[in-house]
């Protein structure tokens, strides 16, 4: 994995993090686990097969999830998943407006003990909690690679990001340069 810092400021930080396959897509996953704290949402954006579901996957797994149990909700709109803490997963993909996005409880998830994850929420900015840690994927040549723009917004996101670069960066493998 690589990263570099974009932005940081008292209220965002930004930084964009390339991932050469599948294995760093978990590790990314597995660390923000770690340091996740709630009330929290992660916004998920990207293209169709970016890698938003699967982020997903890996993630609600490194939380106990059973890998059975993760799914996209494309067609029942919101998933729970057993894990601890509690994981709302919603795709706004196929929801009309911001009235109908409301009507699914998402204001009570976010502000229940839980990580509410919505795939598409580049779709319904404006419903977003100030607590909002961001992830935009983009597809690379190169299958399976990926590169991920993560951002934060509110003090609790901004921490739980700070958390994750500080054990990312050491983390990060220099072979072959």
């Amino acid at each position: 994995m690589a990263i570099a810092i974009l932005s940081q400021g008292p209220e965002s930080l930004t930084a964009k993090l390339q991932m050469e396959g599948l294995a760093d897509c978990q590790q990314l996953a597995d660390v923000i686990s770690q340091c996740i704290k709630t009330p929290i949402a992660i916004a998920l954006s990207g293209t169709l097969g970016a890698g938003k579901t699967q982020w997903t996957r890996f993630f609600a797994m490194a939380l106990g999830a059973p890998s059975e149990s993760i799914s996209s909700p494309t067609f029942m709109l919101v998933h729970e998943y057993p894990c601890e803490p509690k994981v709302y997963h919603l795709d706004a993909y196929r929801i009309g407006d911001e009235d109908e996005m409301l009507e699914l409880g998402i204001e009570e998830m976010f502000e229940s003990d839980s990580i509410t994850i919505v795939e598409w929420a580049d779709r319904f900015p404006s419903i977003l909690p100030r607590n909002t840690l961001k992830l935009h994927f983009e597809v690379c040549e190169l299958e399976f690679a990926r590169v991920v723009e993560l951002s934060a917004t509110g003090n609790r996101a901004k921490a739980v990001w700070n958390e994750v670069l500080a054990r990312i960066i050491p983390a990060m493998s220099f072979e072959g340069s």
